[in-house]
Formats: structure tokens, C-alpha cells, sequence
């Protein structure tokens, strides 16, 4: 009778420590990543369709320069205005850029719509860093511009 209380004994506190274990292992990605949320949109009395556009994250402003994104994600919403949600990024410093390649050209180009996380105009963009931080959300307005012909661009 001794040796079965023990054998329970031992089995009860083996399976105890392996669910504390797994417990502790298993963490919600909501509680370790973070998010990533805002709106682009035209100045008042420039008009386009942003529909379509791409938001991406980038780990430098080198990755920037040569369109090396670490992660996109498509915007909601048409018009002049819509809003993006990118989720599940990891904690991290980042630069973000809302494009639309309206010639599918695959480089900035003369028509395009271009936004960025910072100031400056099209000619100098001034990108600003930001970090995100897990289980928070960082939120942003970017002002979208066209890219008219014969913009000297840095991209």
C-alpha cells in the first residue's frame, strides 16, 4: 500500500511539472509581438485611389533605399483615405512606407503614390524611426503624395 502512494505521489507530481512546464511555454504572440496601425491619406483637394496600396516595415533605412521589406501588408479601404493594420511584428526599431505602384513597375515612378512614416517632400524624404513595442500598438498618420514627372526620386 506504501509503494502505490508513492508511485501516485511521484506520477501526480511528474504530470504537476510537466503542465507548469508547458504552461510557461506556451505564450500568446499578442503578449510578446506587437502591432502596427494608422491611416494614409491625400491632403484636402488631392484626389486618387489608394486602394490596393502596400505597407511595408523595414529594419534600416538601407533596406529602405534598396525596397527590402521585412514585412507588408496590403491597406483597407479606396479613395483618398484608408487605414492598415499590420500585426505580429516583433518588438524592434522600424521604418514604414505606404506605396502604390501604379504602373507595376517595381520602382518609385511618375504617377506612383508614396507615403512615409516622418516629414520631408518628395525629393528628400526625412524617414523616422520608430519602435515597436510587444503587446502595445504604435499608431500613425502618413500623407500620401503622386509622384509627378520628372520628380527627382530617391528611391
Amino acid at each position: 500500500m506504501k509503494r502505490i502512494l508513492q508511485t501516485i505521489t511521484i506520477s501526480g507530481l511528474l504530470l504537476l511539472a510537466l503542465a507548469v512546464f508547458f504552461a510557461g511555454c506556451k505564450k500568446d504572440k499578442n503578449d510578446t509581438n506587437g502591432k502596427i496601425k494608422g491611416t494614409a491619406s491625400f491632403p484636402a483637394g488631392v484626389s486618387g485611389d489608394l486602394s490596393n496600396a502596400k505597407v511595408s516595415i523595414y529594419t534600416s533605412y538601407d533596406n529602405w533605399a534598396f525596397n527590402q521589406p521585412i514585412k507588408f501588408v496590403g491597406a483597407q479601404g479606396a479613395g483618398a483615405s484608408l487605414t492598415f493594420e499590420m500585426t505580429d511584428v516583433l518588438p524592434g526599431n522600424y521604418y514604414l512606407d505606404v506605396w502604390k505602384d501604379i504602373d507595376n513597375s517595381a520602382t518609385w515612378s511618375s504617377g506612383d503614390y508614396v507615403g512615409w512614416y516622418g516629414s520631408g517632400g518628395l525629393g528628400s524624404p526625412a524617414l523616422t524611426e520608430f519602435q515597436v513595442v510587444g503587446g502595445k500598438t504604435f499608431d500613425m498618420n502618413i500623407q500620401m503624395y503622386i509622384i509627378a514627372k520628372g520628380s527627382i526620386l530617391p528611391k
